[in-house]
């Protein structure tokens, strides 16, 4: 068994569904600098509000109590396919641009689509959050998730760009990063994976948030 699945706590139940894929949006562009991009808009969040949003990312690495258990917070936010991240914070306590993340998951248990990934960070503040992972200097992976608060709940964008765009090695990189790596397949994976995991905040966020109900990690 690949190692990342090994890791996988086994399915939490917290008595609700996942969202079904066609709840969301989605257009898959090739990029005219030989990159793949991704958006997915998802279907409003019903009770959740950016400054919720805003806090769940600065803490969403540590031990959340959620109706009489203690959980890691990672794994409400996909009962399933998650197994860790963990981050580091500047000397204010906060998460920021320019620090590491690290996140572990497997899309739908399935051991062909395991994702270890270490990135930095580019953004995070109450309008989204977004992070970077380099290979021999070149941009290659690029996730942004964008937030607004609205009437119907907070709308929220996810968009992946994949591929290097320019430098030396663009055409090795996107041969093996885009051609391989980010097969059709698991493509797919990660969309359904995406669309489930945020709309799982609608039936968490709004208990956890007024209750400031995650304990962070002692580093």
């Amino acid at each position: 068994m690949p190692r990342l699945t090994r890791k996988l706590s086994p399915p939490y139940d917290f008595g609700w569904t996942l969202r079904d894929i066609a709840s969301a949006d989605v257009v898959q562009t090739a990029l005219g600098d030989g990159r793949r991009e991704i958006l997915i808009n998802h279907a409003p969040l019903p009770g959740i509000t950016t400054e919720m949003l805003e806090w769940w990312f600065q803490n969403f690495d540590g031990i959340a109590r959620y109706r009489g258990r203690e959980v890691p917070a990672y794994h409400l936010w996909h009962p399933r396919d998650h197994i860790k991240v963990t981050f580091a914070r500047g000397r204010d306590g906060r998460v920021a641009p320019g620090q590491r993340i690290m996140i572990q998951e497997v899309f739908g248990r399935d051991p062909r689509f395991e994702a270890d990934i270490r990135s930095v960070i580019h953004r995070w503040d109450r309008r989204g959050v977004g992070f970077h992972h380099d290979v021999f200097g070149h941009r290659v992976i690029e996730l942004d998730h964008v937030f607004a608060d609205t009437p119907a709940g907070a709308d929220y964008r996810t968009r992946m760009r994949v591929g290097a765009g320019h430098g030396p090695l663009k055409g090795l990189i996107n041969g093996r990063v885009v051609e391989q790596r980010f097969n059709p397949a698991l493509v797919a994976a990660w969309i359904r994976h995406n669309i489930e995991e945020v709309g799982c905040f609608a039936n968490f966020l709004p208990e956890v948030f007024a209750a400031q109900a995650i304990v962070r990690p002692r580093r």
